[in-house]
């Protein structure tokens, strides 16, 4: 029986870590695109993705349907070649972008800050 509670401690203090780990992970990432210069570049959108935040199990799904939280993701490629950045953008500039457009992709760091197309 002392056992069971030993465990149960060591499970609860994995978990803690974890989150204390992912936790400094993202305040540290806000901290580096605080600090980032704003860049400016020359783009092609490539590709657009939008994918569902589903935090129910498939029995849930089934009694009622999927919550309509969304995850937007652009992909910019630039005009004069090299690696294709993706950023997480909000709905309504998500909705704004179409694949091919060209124009000025702005961002801090990995964070998206806008697209002037042009």
């Amino acid at each position: 029986m002392s056992k069971m509670p030993l465990f149960f401690v060591i499970v609860v203090a994995v978990i803690v870590i974890a989150a204390s780990f992912r936790y400094v992970q993202q305040r540290r990432e806000k901290m580096d695109n605080d600090a980032a210069p704003l860049m400016q570049k020359r783009v092609v959108v490539s590709n657009k993705r939008e994918k569902v935040l589903n935090d129910r199990r498939s029995r849930q799904q089934a009694v009622a349907p999927a919550g309509s939280e969304m995850r937007y993701d652009v992909s910019f490629k630039p005009e004069q070649g090299g690696l294709e950045m993706s950023f997480r953008v909000e709905a309504a500039q998500y909705h704004q972008l179409t694949v091919g457009d060209k124009g000025i992709l702005s961002y801090k760091g990995s964070r998206f800050v806008g697209f002037m197309a042009q």
